[in-house]
């Protein structure tokens, strides 16, 4: 919802009330001191899911340190049962994107007195301000960028401008971590991690099940294969276009899988993305599945905990395998330092089960990342995720 005038009626507004110091949101010495007096902490990252992955360090970091009771995630609707069985988390609250659903986050979080908000990402500029009617009082930002509400943050010299050299610098975990450290809490963790509670959102099948699967050799084996041969997963859809990898390309990719280790496939993707796998499917060895559109969230983060690797673009399903520990291989396409491997590339894991191959330049087309190169990295990285099973 946002019909004609709402945005710059609530801009205005707010600016105006702070203006006239109605709204006054603390500085770092009082946010500070809240936290040291048991305040409440409030995490946002109401983006994309790669973006909520990514702050799962931080949310680790503040639950060792204050008790997961005073901590609090705010993320997209659909993204919310991966983190509700996180023990660093005491609540979870969803939003459903700009100016929808508000009057009711607002009705669960003020009762909960959440004093605090760390900004990784929002939906702005609805959130800010909305944050302060539901009872937030000290903001900070991801370092390195800039907001529109600068003004009411309390680690404003961490901000840049997109003029600033130091723009969107950084790795996104070590910007997130870093509004921890201008609170005083020391960093415990820089891993993606989801618990491993996780595991049993997806039931897994039983020994009757396998039997039958082992006995089609043409079905591919999707369970009991895989006790036998190294599941390899792909998923070739993207966010945008730019981020997609020929899928033919994949393809030669996953027949020398298959001639070298053996390996068994499965390609996965959204709904809206189950055509471009039928494709790659029609290229792929025999008895490679398409379960695009057919996973969740947590079925997803299943078969990457089954899996030896997985194949992506970067996608945020590419940060889920990492933060369930599968071994991944990633293409980046980046359009500015913000969407590099700089910035999302994989971080506090063993680098031989992580590759990211990257474009030379910004804006060079993902089709210029060498298939010779993919298919070198891939082969290293299943080798390492062999030895190590």
């Amino acid at each position: 919802m946002n019909f004609p005038g709402l945005e710059l009626t609530w801009n205005t507004a707010h600016r105006a009330l702070h203006a006239g110091g109605v709204i006054a949101p603390w500085d770092l010495e009082q946010t500070r001191s809240a936290v040291d007096r048991g305040a409440r902490v409030l995490v946002v990252a109401s983006t994309a899911l790669g973006d909520s992955l990514l702050c799962t360090p931080l949310l680790k970091t503040l639950g060792e340190a204050l008790g997961a009771e005073r901590v609090g995630f705010l993320v997209r609707k659909p993204f919310a049962e991966l983190y509700e069985p996180i023990p660093w988390i005491g609540e979870v609250f969803t939003s459903s994107g700009k100016f929808r659903g508000l009057g009711e986050l607002r009705k669960k979080l003020r009762p909960n007195n959440y004093e605090i908000a760390l900004i990784a990402n929002c939906t702005e500029p609805d959130l800010v301000p909305w944050l302060w009617w539901c009872g937030v009082r000290g903001f900070l930002r991801y370092r390195t960028r800039s907001s529109i509400w600068a003004d009411c943050f309390a680690n404003q010299e961490m901000m840049c401008r997109p003029c600033d050299p130091l723009y969107a610098t950084g790795h996104a975990v070590e910007n997130n971590l870093a509004m921890a450290e201008a609170l005083g809490i020391p960093i415990t963790s820089r891993r993606l991690e989801l618990f491993a509670g996780n595991q049993n959102h997806s039931r897994l099948p039983d020994q009757a099940e396998i039997r039958e699967i082992e006995k089609s050799e043409a079905a591919g084996g999707r369970f009991g294969k895989m006790r036998h041969k190294p599941l390899v997963l792909i998923h070739p859809g993207a966010s945008r276009p730019g981020k997609c990898w020929p899928l033919e390309h994949w393809a030669a990719v996953a027949h020398a899988l298959r001639k070298r280790f053996g390996c068994v496939f499965i390609i996965t993707g959204s709904a809206s993305e189950k055509a471009q796998a039928g494709t790659l499917q029609r290229l792929m060895p025999s008895g490679t599945e398409n379960r695009a559109g057919e996973l969740g969230l947590c079925d997803l983060a299943n078969r990457q905990r089954e899996a030896s690797l997985f194949l992506s673009g970067d996608t945020g399903p590419y940060h889920l395998a990492v933060a369930v520990g599968c071994p991944t291989v990633t293409l980046f396409a980046p359009r500015d330092r913000g969407s590099s491997i700089e910035a999302c590339g994989p971080i506090g894991v063993e680098a031989k089960l992580h590759a990211a191959l990257q474009t030379k330049q910004f804006n060079d087309s993902i089709e210029s990342i060498p298939l010779d190169a993919v298919l070198q990295k891939t082969i290293e990285v299943l080798e390492s995720s062999i030895a190590s099973q």
